[in-house]
């Protein structure tokens, strides 16, 4: 009669090392028949993580340049040197463009040849500004007020007002707005609407009464009242 062999029952533990064992040799298997894909993607991996890191490098020096830069070009700003500082600042929008200190700039560079009497480039750069700083309330407003300036500047008064309503309306809590309430009534007051301009000055007064700004409303208003019932201008 033939013997039985019993066949030994496989532990749970014996079967993990079978897998295993399977696992790594289907990745030697496979590591040994794709090595050059292997080391390619990864020479391409770490050249990507160099070159980001090479970039945020190259990106912060720019920023840190431009900043010296810009100190140099806001002193000739300050001193009234317009058309020093609009080349000043064209410098850092050209070498250092991609930059927070190159896009505040590009507002700076506005204010520049605004203030040197060019209306033309400085329309374009305040445009230009709002585009790029949109996200800064207070960039942003200023960029507003310069376009409304140059435009009141040419004589359009009606467009000027328009520009400094958004800065009334959409920029309630940047220091501009204040301005943009002083230039709105200055326009309605070229525009002979006495009444409209009081009634902003009041804004003014009601708003921002402990400021000197309220008390330059005030004063204002008391003008154009006294100049309007004694018909030295027209109502």
């Amino acid at each position: 009669m033939a013997k039985v062999i019993k066949r030994r029952k496989i532990t749970r533990h014996e079967l993990k090392e079978d897998r295993f064992l399977e696992a790594t040799k289907n990745f030697i298997t496979f590591f040994r028949a794709n090595t050059s894909r292997i080391i390619l993607t990864t020479i391409i991996v770490i050249a990507i993580i160099v070159a980001v890191r090479i970039y945020f490098s190259n990106r912060n020096a720019s920023e840190e340049s431009g900043r010296v830069k810009k100190l140099y070009a806001d002193a000739l700003y300050e001193n009234g040197n317009f058309k020093e500082a609009v080349a000043a600042y064209q410098e850092i929008i050209k070498m250092h463009g991609g930059t927070r200190t190159a896009r505040i700039s590009t507002l700076f560079l506005a204010n520049s040849y605004f203030f040197s009497g060019d209306n033309e480039n400085a329309l374009q750069y305040y445009e230009k500004s709002l585009k790029i700083l949109r996200k800064s309330p207070v960039w942003a407003s200023a960029a507003e007020i310069g376009i409304g300036s140059v435009f009141e500047q040419k004589g359009s008064f009606e467009d000027a007002i328009t520009y400094y309503d958004n800065v009334i309306t959409k920029y309630r809590e940047t220091p501009f707005r204040i301005d943009a309430l002083f230039s709105k009534a200055r326009c309605l007051e070229f525009l002979n609407r006495y009444d409209e301009a009081m009634k902003v000055y009041a804004v003014v007064e009601s708003e921002y009464s402990d400021t000197d700004f309220a008390e330059d409303a005030k004063k204002r208003v008391v003008f154009l009242r006294g100049a309007t019932e004694s018909d030295r201008i027209p109502k």
